[in-house]
């Protein structure tokens, strides 16, 4: 974190500690870690406060706290006399609050273990407010973590099967996991020109780099987007440079039917549409709606979007009209996505990977029955996992005989078996698995 960072992090706590707020930041985000730790997602658990006046410390004392959990949560449990996952979990995640503004701001010390017992006591945890203030006031941001866990910031299982999928890529996929992530615009073509989009940028003094798509940049700084020109106007949203990947290789003609299967949040069913204005796009997912902290939620002037719900494992939500192409955004352990989604890394463990291969390969071979002679899927997830990727495709190869693997290149990333990753690279693009395969005509 910069000095800047910091110096801002000890101004927004003064001014909230001093102001009216109703709650303070550090009631508000011991709440939200604590949903999180329970298995709500941060970044839904924050969606809930997006109004707030203090949204911005909340983010970063929530994504920090997260994206340092392990060295955090062993640094506490050194000076703590009790265990601290045996801790009531309130008390645990005002701990780790408090640890990570020790550690990662320059808010005196006395100041930040007062505003934490402060909360505790809001909470209605006043009896361990003595608690908190004893270990808080041991803490010691000097002394280097001695675990493994805590020196990568990951569990074991995480660290090991990296090391195993990629043994001398493995340092840099640690250092990554704990950076921020870069905030890629992509900018929609079919209402305005990413060079014109670019000089509004410019005139708005909003720094950014070029990729290697042609319709994205990177900001040099993240902001709320709401701020960024052409917000309204649906010029551009907010992507990842590897997640814009997929698209592309679906290659429709025109009328071409698609169907985005497993769309939610919406980001890239909004990318078919805008990308392939005339092709009529099913989205699917078996949440009730697909929503978005990214983008607007309705579907605005794309007539050609429609979203549904329907459980891709059966056929039950199908009107029988084959689809000429599919995108399968499947369900996966987001091992590529850590340094956006750092509460991954706190909240799965190594069962939910095999877990989500097999419902992978069981949407796979489900929508195979939707999808049209000669038709096209393109499967993909934001996994770093050989086993929900080239794993899961081979065994779909495998069971299948009318089935052949499409060969692609993208402008990011490398070949594998079956298909295409991406590596999580600091500054740059999350971690994604492609493979495209078509769908031959039956000889019977």
């Amino acid at each position: 974190m910069s000095l800047r960072q910091s110096t801002d992090l000890v101004g927004y706590l003064k001014m909230a500690s001093n102001s009216t707020r109703r709650h303070s930041p550090n009631f508000l985000a011991a709440k939200i870690l604590t949903r999180v730790l329970q298995g709500q997602p941060l970044e839904d658990a924050l969606y809930e406060h997006h109004e707030s006046k203090d949204i911005a410390l909340l983010t970063f004392l929530c994504y920090t706290t997260m994206r340092h959990y392990y060295s955090l949560h062993q640094r506490l449990s050194d000076i703590s006399h009790r265990p601290l996952d045996q801790l009531d979990i309130e008390v645990k995640c005002l701990l780790l609050l408090g640890a990570c503004q020790l550690q990662y701001s320059t808010l005196p010390a006395p100041l930040a273990v007062a505003h934490v017992v402060t909360a505790a006591k809001k909470i209605g945890k006043t009896s361990a407010g003595s608690l908190i203030n004893a270990i808080l006031r041991r803490y010691d941001a000097a002394i280097e973590p001695s675990l493994e866990e805590a020196s990568y910031e990951l569990p074991q299982w995480m660290i090991d099967r990296i090391r195993s999928d990629y043994p001398s890529e493995s340092d840099e996929i640690f250092q990554t996991s704990t950076a921020r992530a870069p905030m890629t615009l992509r900018i929609n073509v079919s209402e305005i020109s990413c060079s014109v989009y670019c000089d509004l940028l410019q005139k708005s003094k909003i720094s950014f780099e070029q990729t290697a798509l042609d319709n994205a940049i990177t900001l040099t700084k993240p902001m709320s987007r709401s701020k960024l020109p052409g917000y309204e106007n649906s010029y551009f949203c907010v992507q990842d440079l590897a997640s814009q990947l997929p698209v592309s290789l679906l290659e429709p003609q025109p009328e071409h039917r698609i169907l985005d299967a497993c769309a939610a949040p919406g980001v890239k069913s909004r990318q078919i549409a805008d990308v392939f204005p005339n092709n009529p796009v099913d989205a699917y997912d078996i949440k009730p709606q697909c929503s978005t902290w990214n983008i607007l939620t309705d579907t605005g002037n794309k007539q050609n979007l429609q979203l549904k719900q329907g459980d891709l494992t059966t056929t039950s939500w199908w009107d029988g009209t084959h689809y000429d192409r599919i995108l399968l955004d499947a369900p996966c352990s987001g091992s590529g996505t850590l340094s956006r989604h750092p509460d991954i890394k706190v909240t799965r463990n190594e069962a939910d990977v095999s877990q989500a291969a097999e419902l992978q390969l069981k949407l796979l071979n489900n929508l195979w029955n939707v999808l049209a002679p000669n038709g096209i899927l393109v499967y993909c997830t934001c996994s770093i996992f050989f086993e929900e990727n080239d794993s899961v495709v081979a065994k779909f190869l495998a069971e299948r005989q009318d089935i052949a693997i499409e060969p692609f290149e993208l402008p990011i990333g490398r070949p594998t078996p079956h298909g295409w990753q991406t590596l999580p690279k600091e500054q740059a693009h999350d971690g994604f698995f492609f493979a495209r395969v078509r769908k031959q005509y039956s000889n019977a």
